[in-house]
């Protein structure tokens, strides 16, 4: 797939538009995620200060050649300053005359804000913010969706190469392996996460790591697996069976493919994610599974693979144009086993479109 240039210069100008809605002078982002979304540069140190209008990131020597590019290559006009000891040096000369200056409270340990506070901006006024920078980057611009289909096509390529390996007695370790393996030969610059392989009753625990329980015949086998592509990440799981299910596998695993599909049909623009939620849970509820259910209905996926909106019970994100997030409800049944089902999908004019898209309706191996 020929994928679309990123493009980050919009982004600079929303960020400084939500920081005069937060009515703050300036804003220093220290999220290697927001950093590299605000302006293309993905190196291990930076800090991004949003201030007058302008965009400026400060790194070290190491990275005087590469940031620049970086950032040329993704359109961004931010500044780039070499600092030759302490960033903090750097960002206190700029915001010399700032008097409010937001912090993302969300990544900002104790320690960092006691050193910005004491040594790098001693005469202004630190202001917690959260999300600032965080809903910005849910709603996906097109070549970040082409990212993350990318991302997801190639997992979808690589279970169907693998697939069969679940009717050959292998261990969850093997095919964990063997899965993490065909996606990085199928082009991925990553995986997009630790994989999961749960079989038989370790399927019961959601986010179970593969052991060395050898699947066997009869098994349900819960496989969560994801890409990454230039930085963005699919996310998706799908169930199979070892061999035929019996009538009572079928009732959960078409409860489950139900729920999701409820789930997926109110992924809609200006909806509130709980309504995903609210959906998908009444379908198990209705099964009689309601404590089966151990967790939230779904997650913003991008830069990273748990990001905005999130989408549960209670939770009051919305849904936009653009926005990827997933879509997946489980049910666990402690002592036999669990199954769930999750796509990515991206909310469009006329709903959700799904972009993990491997079939669901063959689960038996």
């Amino acid at each position: 797939m020929e994928l679309s240039p990123i493009d980050v210069s919009p982004r600079e100008l929303q960020a400084y538009e939500r920081l005069v809605a937060h009515e703050v002078d300036a804003l220093v982002v220290t999220s290697p995620t927001n950093i590299r979304w605000l302006t293309g540069f993905a190196g291990s140190n930076a800090t991004v200060v949003v201030f007058d209008n302008e965009v400026t990131l400060f790194t070290d020597n190491r990275y005087a050649d590469r940031a620049p590019a970086e950032l040329a290559g993704a359109g961004s006009s931010a500044q780039v300053g070499i600092a030759s000891t302490e960033l903090g040096d750097e960002v206190q000369d700029l915001l010399g005359s700032a008097e409010l200056v937001a912090l993302e409270a969300d990544y900002v340990s104790w320690a960092q804000h006691q050193t910005i506070n004491d040594e790098w901006l001693p005469a202004q006024t630190l202001v917690p913010t959260s999300g600032l920078i965080d809903r910005l980057r849910s709603r996906k611009d097109t070549a970040e969706i082409e990212r993350i289909e990318a991302a997801a096509a190639i997992v979808d390529e690589s279970l169907a190469q693998v697939r069969p390996l679940l009717g050959q007695r292998r261990t969850e370790r093997d095919f964990a392996r063997s899965l993490d393996a065909a996606i990085r030969s199928n082009g991925a610059d990553d995986l997009g996460f630790d994989t999961i392989v749960a079989s038989g009753p370790n399927g019961a625990i959601p986010h179970h790591s593969p052991g060395d329980r050898i699947i066997k015949p009869g098994d349900f086998v819960i496989v969560d697996v994801g890409a990454m592509v230039q930085g963005y990440r699919s996310d998706m799981t799908r169930t199979f069976s070892v061999g035929s299910m019996s009538r009572e596998q079928r009732r959960h695993y078409d409860t489950v493919i139900a729920a999701q599909q409820a789930g997926v049909d109110s992924m809609l623009a200006d909806a509130g994610t709980v309504e995903v939620d609210t959906a998908a849970r009444a379908v198990i509820d209705q099964a009689g599974w309601a404590d089966s259910f151990l967790h939230g209905t779904g997650h913003g996926v991008g830069l990273d693979i748990h990001e905005l909106p999130r989408v549960g019970k209670g939770v009051t994100d919305v849904y936009e144009i653009g926005t990827v997030a997933t879509v997946e409800p489980g049910v666990y049944l402690r002592g036999v086993g669990g199954v769930r089902i999750e796509d990515t999908c991206v909310v469009t004019e006329t709903g959700a479109r799904r972009l993990t898209k491997f079939p669901k309706d063959n689960p038996e191996v």
